[in-house]
C-alpha cells in the first residue's frame, strides 16, 4: 500500500484499510471451482440450491458499465481503466468481461449519469448517489436485486451488510432491493494538537472552546511555529468550512468542531423543536459560531488565509501550525510533518465539548451505490463482482495482479467493511502488541487488514506500548503510517463518547437539482465574508431570507416529505 500525502490519497488508503476483506476472506471454493451455477439469476429453487457464488461462469458474461475516470491517474504501462490487471484477471478467472458503455471525468460523472437517467439510456450497471437511486427506482429503470442478492451474495458480503444495520433497508422500496450500498468508514473530527508544543508551554489539553482559544493564542504569542505561527489551520482553496449532507465524512482540516461545540449543524438537515426538518445552516446556533470565528479571526487565532491557501496541509508539514481538526486517519497526512521535525508529536483530543460536556458530530453516511439496469440479463454478474471484491482472492490473483489497487482499476468499486472493523483493528492490534493475543488468534478471515497490522505492530511500536508519543515508534517501517493512524487516532476515536447527529436528508431533492448550487454558493460566500470581516454578523439574517426565497423553503418542504 502506498503512503498517503494528499487528502485524496488518504481517503484511498482509508478506503483500502476499510476493506477488511479485500485481501482476505471467504472464497472457500476458489474462483476456479467447477461452475455449477446458471448464467441467469432467474432460475428455479432447485438450481439455486446448487449455486456457488464464487464459481467461474461457464461462458463469458459481458457487463457494460458507466465509469468515472481520473485524468491524472497513472496506470502501469499501457493499462487503462477498462483494460488493466484486475479486469483481465476477472475475465480469465471468472469469465466476467467488463466493457465501458461510456466514460466521464470524475468532475463530469454525475452530470453524465443524470443524462443517462433522463434519456433512459443506461449501461448495464453503474455507481450512483442516493438521490439517483430513488429517481431511477421511481422511473422503473432498476432491476429488483432481492432474489439475486439472496442467491448470489456470498456469506462474506451478507455478513458485511448484516454488521451495518439499515444499509439495505435504505435502498429497499416496497419490498424490493434496488441497489447495493457502500459501507461507511466511521468518522468524526477530532482536535489534533502538537503535544510537544503543549509540553513546552506547560498547557493541558483542551476540553472547551475557551480552552482551545487559549491554547491557540499561546502558540501564536510564543511563536512556536516561527514568526508567522498560525493558531488553527483549516479550509484551503476549494475546501468546505464544514462537512455537509452530501459529503458527510468530510472531516479533514475544516472547522466542523467549532460549530458542533455550539450545537450548530450547518450543512445538514436536523429536527427543529417541533420535530420538523430544518436546515442547520440557517439556525441561530450557526450565527453564534460565525460570530465566534470572526472574533478568533480578528485575534489571529484562525488562519488569516482561510479559503485562500493552495495547501493548508503544507502549513502543517512546514511546522507553522500546531492545531487542526481531522478524523482518526489524519496521521496519514502527517508523515511529512514528522519527517521534517522528529519532535512533531501530534495527538488527537476528543474536544471541544459543548456547554453540557457532550462531544458532538454529524454522522457519516454512505454515498455511493451500485445499481443494475432492469433489462440487464445477468444481474448475478454484478453480485459476483462484489463478492469477489470483498473476499479472499483466488490464488491466481497473486500472479496476475499481486498488489492493492484503487477505484481506478477496480470496476464498480465500493468501500466495503464490517461495521466494527476499526474497533476490531485497534483492540486486536493492541492485544497482539502486549502479548495478550497471538497472531494466530486474529480473525484473518473477516479482518484481513487487522491481521496485516498485527503482523507488523511489534516491529513498529516501541515500549511503553500504551504511550503513543512520537518518540516511541519505529518511523522507518513501511507500516508506521498505518499503525500510527490506527493506534494513535483510532484508539482515541473508538473510545470517545460521541453524540451522533444524522442528517434527515442524505441526497438531493428534486428542487435541489436546479437550486442547490446557487444556494450553496450564497452560503459559502456569506459565511466566509462574515468570518473574514467582509460583512457584518447581521448579514447572516439577510442570507437566511435570501436562502428561503431562492428555493430553500421549497427544498425544506421536500425534505420533510422524505421523513
Amino acid at each position: 500500500m502506498k503512503k498517503a500525502k494528499t487528502g485524496l490519497a488518504v481517503l484511498l488508503v482509508a478506503a483500502v484499510a476499510g476493506l477488511s476483506a479485500c485481501s482476505s476472506g471467504g472464497n472457500e471454493n476458489g474462483g476456479n471451482a467447477n461452475a455449477n451455477a446458471p448464467a441467469s439469476g432467474n432460475n428455479g429453487e432447485n438450481a439455486a440450491a446448487a449455486i456457488d457464488p464464487m464459481a467461474k461462469f461457464p461462458e463469458p458474461v459481458e457487463i457494460g458499465i458507466g465509469r468515472a475516470i481520473d485524468p491524472n491517474y497513472k496506470y502501469e504501462g499501457s493499462d487503462t481503466a477498462e483494460d488493466n490487471a484486475y479486469t483481465r484477471w476477472l475475465k480469465d478467472t471468472y469469465n466476467i468481461v467488463v466493457k465501458h458503455t461510456w466514460e466521464a471525468s470524475v468532475a463530469d460523472y454525475n452530470q453524465k449519469v443524470s443524462i443517462s437517467i433522463g434519456s433512459n439510456d443506461l449501461p448495464d450497471a453503474l455507481l450512483v448517489n442516493e438521490s439517483q437511486v430513488r429517481q431511477m427506482a421511481k422511473a422503473g429503470q432498476l432491476a429488483d436485486l432481492t432474489e439475486v442478492y439472496e442467491k448470489y451474495g456470498n456469506d462474506r458480503l451478507k455478513q458485511i451488510y448484516e454488521s451495518n444495520p439499515g444499509l439495505l433497508d435504505n435502498v429497499t422500496f416496497d419490498g424490493k432491493l434496488y441497489a447495493l450500498p457502500e459501507t461507511t468508514l466511521p468518522s468524526a473530527p477530532l482536535t489534533w494538537i502538537r503535544q510537544d508544543w503543549l509540553d513546552k508551554l506547560g498547557l493541558q489539553p483542551p476540553k472547551t472552546l475557551e480552552d482551545l482559544e487559549n491554547i491557540a493564542k499561546a502558540f501564536v504569542d510564543n511563536k512556536l511555529g516561527g514568526d508567522n505561527t498560525i493558531g488553527i489551520v483549516g479550509t484551503g482553496q476549494g475546501g468546505a468550512l464544514y462537512s455537509n449532507f452530501l459529503a458527510s465524512s468530510d472531516h479533514f482540516m475544516n472547522f466542523s468542531p467549532l460549530f458542533f461545540a455550539n450545537d450548530a449543524y450547518p450543512g445538514i438537515w436536523v429536527k427543529d423543536q417541533g420535530g420538523n426538518a430544518a436546515y442547520g445552516s440557517i439556525q441561530p446556533e450557526t450565527k453564534t459560531t460565525l460570530a465566534l470565528m470572526k472574533d478568533w479571526y480578528d485575534k489571529g487565532i484562525l488562519d488569516k488565509e482561510i479559503g485562500l491557501r493552495k495547501s493548508s496541509q503544507e502549513v502543517i508539514s512546514s511546522g507553522q501550525a500546531g492545531i487542526f481538526f481531522g478524523p482518526w486517519w489524519s496521521p496519514y497526512n502527517l508523515m511529512d510533518s514528522i519527517k521534517n521535525d522528529a519532535k512533531a508529536n501530534w495527538k488527537p483530543f476528543v474536544a471541544p465539548l459543548d456547554a453540557e460536556g457532550k462531544f458532538n458530530s454529524n454522522q457519516a453516511t454512505g454515498s455511493t451505490f451500485i445499481v443494475v439496469k432492469k433489462q440487464y440479463k445477468h444481474p448475478e454478474a454484478v453480485l459476483k463482482m462484489l463478492d469477489i471484491h470483498v473476499s479472499e482472492k483466488d490464488p491466481s490473483y497473486a500472479t496476475a495482479v499481486g498488489k492493492e489497487l484503487t477505484s481506478q482499476e477496480i470496476p464498480l468499486f465500493l468501500i466495503m467493511g464490517h461495521g466494527d472493523q476499526l474497533d476490531y483493528a485497534v483492540n486486536t492490534t493492541q492485544k497482539v502488541l502486549k502479548g495478550e493475543m497471538t497472531l494466530e488468534q486474529v480473525d484473518k478471515l473477516n479482518y484481513g487488514f487487522t491481521y496485516e497490522l498485527s503482523s507488523h505492530v511489534k516491529d513498529v511500536k516501541l515500549e511503553p506500548f500504551d504511550n503513543y508519543d512520537i518518540q516511541y515508534w519505529n518511523k522507518d517501517n513501511d507500516f508506521f503510517s498505518h499503525l500510527y493512524a490506527h493506534l494513535n487516532g483510532g484508539s482515541a476515536f473508538i473510545n470517545a463518547d460521541i453524540n451522533w447527529v444524522r442528517s434527515l436528508a442524505t441526497a438531493q431533492t428534486q428542487t435541489m437539482q436546479t437550486k442547490w448550487t446557487n444556494l450553496k454558493k450564497l452560503e459559502d460566500e456569506t459565511f466566509l465574508k462574515i468570518i473574514m470581516g467582509g460583512a457584518p454578523i447581521d448579514e447572516f439574517d439577510t442570507f437566511v431570507s435570501k436562502w428561503k426565497e431562492q428555493g430553500g423553503d421549497q427544498i425544506t418542504k421536500e425534505v420533510n416529505e422524505l421523513k
